[in-house]
């Protein structure tokens, strides 16, 4: 005759397999869970294509977020058209050298010092879009955005 199972064993079993899966999904999602990210939001006049989700959002060269969501919002008043672009901006890649100021407080004291989205061409051989914030004092803000702002934004400008 068999012995019957231990069901202390058995339980332990269980409880490392699911801490096991846990700490996979956490190390092989490049600790997006754990990871703190600000969402902001982009208007662009024309067209995105080739803009998609996961594309890069770059500082002069370093990538400092993602695109989240890309959408089209259609105003039936005027028939006009906005294409909200959400992006996932990690802070963690911005290390402030002379105090760290809160979440969101200096975006627009940023924007109007000249701080400006705009598209660019990161691939020429799939056509693929990324955004590029610098900052551009001479151009004009874009202000396409509705009031309220349903989350901080970032002006883009014309490429004209």
């Amino acid at each position: 005759m068999s012995k019957p199972a231990n069901k202390t064993m058995i339980g332990a079993f269980v409880v490392g397999g699911i801490a096991l899966a846990l700490l996979a999904v956490i190390v092989f999602s490049s600790g997006k869970f754990l990871r703190k990210t600000v969402v902001y939001v982009m208007y662009f006049e024309g067209s995105v294509k080739g803009l998609s989700v996961g594309s890069p959002v770059v500082f002069r060269g370093v990538k400092v977020g993602s695109v989240k969501n890309v959408e089209l919002q259609f105003d039936a008043k005027d028939f006009t058209v906005l294409i909200p672009v959400y992006v996932e901006m990690d802070p963690a890649k911005i290390k402030a050298v002379k105090g760290a100021p809160e979440d969101g407080e200096y975006m627009d004291e940023l924007i109007r010092r000249g701080l400006r989205a705009q598209l660019e061409l990161q691939s020429v051989v799939t056509g693929q879009l990324m955004i590029n914030v610098d900052f551009f004092p001479s151009k004009p803000a874009f202000r396409a955005r509705p009031e309220p702002c349903p989350v901080p934004c970032v002006e883009g400008h014309r490429n004209s």
